[in-house]
This record gives structure tokens, sequence and C-alpha cells, in this order.
């Protein structure tokens, strides 16, 4: 039973460490990206190329579907102006919203804190301390708990 126990101890921890530093296997390098990373995203994607050019799912049919379609939209758009889809008034609303919007980009606005301190970023902070926290003190009940069964038994 001892080393039932110690074998599953070690299968859980092999599974933890590797849900923990799974994501980083992934990370980029501090100079960006590798050579080696870049040679196999090339290759990658020239397979992914080659294996699209070998299908054959167009077909002269349907080439020519897509044709007709493309042409019967654009006669019936293209008998149409532009100012036609609008009213004057929403012609005008929309230059003044675009105007409005060039204005308000052109020039930054720079929000400054009188105090220097984000409580913001200070309570995002203690959320997740008290979260780490709360999740260790479940994790120490129930091996205490655990614990105390195997005692009883």
């Amino acid at each position: 039973m001892g080393s039932r126990v110690t074998i599953s101890r070690f299968v859980g921890l092999v599974f933890l460490v590797a849900a923990l530093t799974g994501g980083t296997a992934n990370a980029v390098s501090s100079q960006g990206t590798t050579p080696q990373g870049l040679k196999a995203d090339g290759l990658r994607l020239q397979g992914l190329a080659d294996r699209y050019a070998q299908m054959s799912g167009y077909t002269q049919d349907g080439l020519r579907a897509d044709g007709l379609r493309y042409q019967a939209m654009a006669r019936a758009y293209g008998d149409r102006p532009a100012a036609s889809f609008y009213t004057p008034q929403a012609l005008k609303a929309e230059g003044l919203r675009w105007q409005r919007m060039a204005q308000a980009y052109s020039q930054p606005q720079v929000v400054r804190n009188n105090s220097g301190f984000d409580w913001g970023a200070a309570g995002i902070g203690a959320l997740g301390v008290f979260v780490a926290m709360l999740c260790a003190s479940v994790l120490v009940f129930a091996i205490r708990r655990v614990r105390q069964e195997k005692l009883a038994i």
C-alpha cells in the first residue's frame, strides 16, 4: 500500500510540474524568434501549402457559377451610387462623427494620477494573493483530512 501511494504521488507531481511549466514551452526567447523556430514554421507552412496545392477543390462549373454570381452582384450594386444608401442627414452625421473621431485621436490624452499609486492594480494583486491563499488553505485542509482518515484505518 505504501509504494502505491508513493507512485501515485510521484505521478501527480509529474502532472503538476507539466501543467505549471507547459505554457512556458512555447514562449519566445528574449531576442525574438530563433532561427530554428523560423525554419520550423517555414517548413510547416510550406507543407500546408503543398497539401492545399494538391487538392483540386474547384471545378470549372464551380468557378463559372462563382463568376456569374459575382457579375450579378456587380450589376445589382453598380447601378446605384453610394449616396443613394444614405439620406443627406445620415451622410452629414457620419461626416461629423468621423471628424470628431479624427480630432480625438490626433490629440492624445494623458491621464495623470495625483497620488501616483494605482489602486486598481493593487486591488487585482490583492485579489490574486487572496485566491492563491484560499487554494493553499483548501489543499492543506484536504491533505490533513486524508492523513487523519488513514490514521483511523
